[in-house]
């Protein structure tokens, strides 16, 4: 005969479980990407935790990124991930150039 512990816990009664904000667990989970305005990453900023089908008023801006994760990121130049595709690296940072400088409108996570 089996003798099983049958009691259950609340998961945050357990020492240092706690929850965590959207971007703390973005940061853990997938990372964060930075796109910044300026080409050596300054100037104006957004961050993004997760998919973003549309930059809204960062939308054409970006000039470059940061990426603070173990994920590779992709950035599109259309909305809704359409248009041209760039590969941004993990763990990177770097310049948009060519056709991607200041014409990038959407971005996400590569899963």
């Amino acid at each position: 005969m089996s003798h099983i512990n049958n009691q259950t816990k609340n998961l945050y009664s357990i020492e240092f479980v706690q929850d965590l904000d959207e971007e703390a667990s973005a940061a853990i989970s997938g990372g964060l990407l930075f796109l910044f305005d300026k080409p050596n990453p300054q100037g104006d900023q957004v961050v993004l935790t997760g998919p973003d089908p549309n930059l809204d008023s960062f939308n054409n801006k970006a000039s470059s990124y940061r990426i603070t994760s173990n994920r590779n990121w992709y950035a599109y130049t259309g909305k809704n991930y359409t248009g041209t595709r760039y590969l941004l690296k993990a763990g990177t940072t770097g310049k948009f150039t060519g056709k991607a400088n200041n014409n990038i409108e959407s971005a996400r996570p590569a899963y």
